[in-house]
């Protein structure tokens, strides 16, 4: 085993780093391998096997030894076709998180505030603080809505601070209105950073506001829909001078060549993706009413996950850890603020339907013992 240096005279390794950076928790999931994965809001429709492979030949014709281009032109260029969206108002990145990350970076003044809602995505703490800036969380409202007119006053005493909003929102599923979303950006005066990761599955289409309001940054994702979560790729769509200015800030390169051609081959035949939206919508309703039937809270989604309260008496550790003996996992978000009770399931293919619902009944209704049944 090879033994550490002494000490630096400069002091301990972890003593260069920013204190807002040492706050943070490294991001971890469990990823042992499941029957139905149902913690992390994938779709549970993988690429047909024959459509990775052309995308797989057209990777092998390429040159590996030669770096991709600066900004994913190509991949551009389709988002533009598909959203109506000039192409110099489009970036792409490693996951619409990374872009997200750059954006806050580029806007922030350190010291100065952004303004969140909570429950949300749990990363936004991360990269706000990673920023400079400080965090200011309104929190939701007693149905878990996002808490629109708290946000709205708030903003009224500041309108100077940047906004990230995330709708629909994660974990609860709660959207907004793009009418809400526009009075908003009427009061304020700094970027709006709304996270549309699950948009493709919401009634509510912001990309029109783009073209009224210059401060309006909207992210979204191949990780969903489109099912390239193992892949990492996202993209935003804002003011064509404010993403001149990102570019700046992204690493170049930052999409690697077999990615932009997935990327690619995706978006030219997009009536895949659209029928998995489809079917999933098609499937809401059903796990909805699966768990409602059970004694869940269920809360309303505009997402492909629901937020699920347990019974009343029932212990949501219990139950996390009885689907995960029976090969199913589902994300206990117990532990955020007003979110006590409740788990967050992605609506799966119509075998995890089943196969939940009879763990779960197995669970909350067991059978009685034969000791305990009568002569």
């Amino acid at each position: 085993m090879t033994s550490l240096s002494p000490e630096p005279a400069a002091g301990r390794p972890e003593t260069w780093v920013r204190d807002e950076v040492k706050r943070l928790k490294i991001y971890h999931l469990d990823l042992t391998p499941c029957r139905h994965k149902l913690d992390q809001n994938e779709v549970p429709y993988e690429l047909p096997v024959a459509f990775k492979r052309r995308i797989a030949e057209r990777w092998v014709a390429t040159e590996w030894a030669k770096y991709p281009d600066f900004h994913s032109d190509r991949v551009r260029e389709l988002l533009a076709d598909r959203h109506a969206w000039p192409m110099e108002g489009i970036l792409v990145g490693n996951g619409s998180n990374e872009l997200l990350g750059v954006t806050l970076e580029a806007i922030s003044r350190p010291g100065g505030e952004a303004l969140a809602t909570i429950p949300s995505f749990g990363l936004y703490r991360m990269f706000i603080e990673r920023a400079a800036l400080k965090p200011r969380f309104i929190s939701a409202d007693a149905d878990l809505k996002l808490p629109m007119s708290a946000l709205l006053e708030e903003v009224a005493e500041d309108p100077s601070r940047p906004v990230i909003l995330c709708s629909p929102n994660n974990p609860t599923g709660d959207a907004v209105t793009t009418e809400q979303v526009e009075e908003l950006l009427s009061l304020l005066r700094a970027p709006l950073l709304l996270d549309n990761a699950y948009g493709e599955f919401c009634r509510y289409d912001y990309r029109p506001l783009l073209e009224k309001h210059r401060h309006l940054v909207l992210f979204r994702t191949f990780s969903k829909a489109w099912s390239l979560g193992g892949l990492r790729l996202g993209y935003l769509m804002a003011d064509p001078d404010l993403v001149h200015q990102l570019m700046k800030v992204k690493l170049p390169y930052n999409v690697g060549i077999g990615h932009g051609l997935a990327a690619q081959a995706v978006l030219e035949h997009p009536a895949a993706a659209e029928r998995r939206v489809r079917a999933i919508l098609g499937r809401r309703p059903q796990w909805q009413a699966m768990l409602s039937e059970l004694g869940f809270e269920v809360f309303d989604s505009e997402a492909n996950f629901f937020l699920a309260r347990v019974p009343e008496g029932r212990d949501v550790d219990r139950i996390r850890a009885g689907l995960e003996a029976r090969s199913i996992r589902v994300r206990d978000v117990s532990k955020y603020p007003g979110l006590s009770g409740c788990m967050r399931v992605s609506v799966g293919s119509g075998r995890a339907l089943r196969d939940v619902r009879v763990a779960l009944e197995e669970m909350l209704n067991p059978a009685p013992s034969a000791e305990n049944d009568d002569d």
